[in-house]
């Protein structure tokens, strides 16, 4: 009989804890998308106090989850890639080169332009956040895997031309041109799609191994 008893207690307990692990999840869903919308408007550095208002939560809420930043982190990495994965179309291996390496510095530029200010925005945290670094460096590779089947010619490079190649189409370059060297988007592609090309058009360089 007390056994009975105590099953629908331990029911009740976990039934709360469940309430309350989901609060916070859902909580901290608030919190990431209400970092990434400000971001997304141009505040790159939101504080606590803002992030709060426009989640509709508590300051001490917001501060309490942001101890825990890491986790912030992976909802805003999620969110970052369900923003950017309709911008990544299919392009076949069947087209052209000289027509994929067009679509692909387009496809590229898009993405970066959508992602700019988030990157900013982590760029200062990511040297102490172990998970931020996880993630770009997995973000990077999956850029270079995405590179290698659009453009499988890449593969008759030597190493120094493949590596010339994944740097030209990083963000970071995108970032450069546009920020430093104040290129318009136009610009940008460019001289990507130019320097692309010469590198895996006949008669470019980094043929030979």
């Amino acid at each position: 009989m007390a056994d009975m008893t105590a099953q629908p207690g331990k029911e009740a307990e976990e039934k709360k804890i469940d309430g309350r692990l989901n609060r916070s999840v859902k909580t901290k869903a608030a919190i990431a998308a209400a970092f990434l919308d400000m971001v997304d408007e141009g505040i790159l550095s939101p504080t606590s106090e803002e992030v709060a208002k426009r989640a509709g939560v508590g300051h001490r809420t917001v501060f309490r989850h942001f101890e825990d930043m890491e986790s912030l982190y992976v909802m805003i990495h999620e969110e970052i890639h369900r923003l950017v994965w309709p911008l990544i179309q299919e392009i076949p291996v069947s087209t052209p080169l000289e027509e994929r390496i067009k679509l692909l510095v387009q496809q590229r530029t898009r993405v970066y332009k959508r992602i700019s200010p988030f990157r900013k925005a982590l760029f200062a945290r990511y040297w102490s956040s172990p998970v931020l670094q996880k993630m770009t460096k997995e973000d990077e590779k999956l850029s270079r895997t995405l590179l290698l089947n659009i453009l499988p010619e890449a593969k008759a490079l030597t190493k120094s031309g493949v590596e010339t190649l994944d740097a030209l189409l990083s963000f970071d370059t995108w970032l450069r041109m546009r920020e430093l060297q104040q290129l318009s988007e136009t610009q940008t592609r460019n001289v990507l799609t130019e320097a692309v090309s010469g590198i895996l058009l006949p008669g470019g360089k980094g043929k030979s191994r």
